[in-house]
């Protein structure tokens, strides 16, 4: 038997080797956070499109809806931009994720206001659990 072999899940001919009960031990916070910052980003493009869908369709003063449209595209953009930073393991990603999560613990302070519990309660979770992760990437990091 190879050396390579010895203790390993992998199997020669198992297509799917990679998918180990030892794989759990792979996520790293990199790894989970880049992973929200791109989940975001999709949310975020999300409704710019059904801002600009909405802006077409109802209004007819587009002032406001191309403004804010034109805010959330560049949103998304900046996320992604985030996402692959820190994924790369580019310090520069980590400052303005952290503070981009920090204006939506923000946002989400006045969905709670506004009752709309159903959306700040994932935002909250999902915020707080990307600047978790940021914070111990940049711990790691100072090591």
């Amino acid at each position: 038997m190879p050396s390579w072999e010895i203790g390993s899940t992998y199997l020669r001919d198992d297509k799917f080797g990679s998918m180990g009960r030892d794989n759990a031990k792979n996520i790293t916070p990199v790894k989970i956070a880049s992973a929200l910052l791109t989940v975001e980003s999709i949310l975020v493009l999300a409704l710019a499109f059904y801002m600009l869908i909405l802006g077409i369709t109802h209004d007819k003063d587009w002032l406001p809806y191309i403004s804010v449209t034109v805010f959330a595209y560049a949103g998304s953009g900046a996320l992604g931009t985030l996402a692959r930073g820190v994924r790369d393991g580019k310090r520069w990603a980590n400052a303005p994720a952290i503070l981009a999560n920090l204006i939506a613990l923000g946002v989400a302070k006045y969905q709670f206001e506004a009752g709309l519990y159903w959306l700040a309660i994932p935002i909250v979770l999902l915020a707080v659990t990307i600047i978790w992760n940021i914070i111990k990437i940049i711990r790691e990091s100072a090591k």
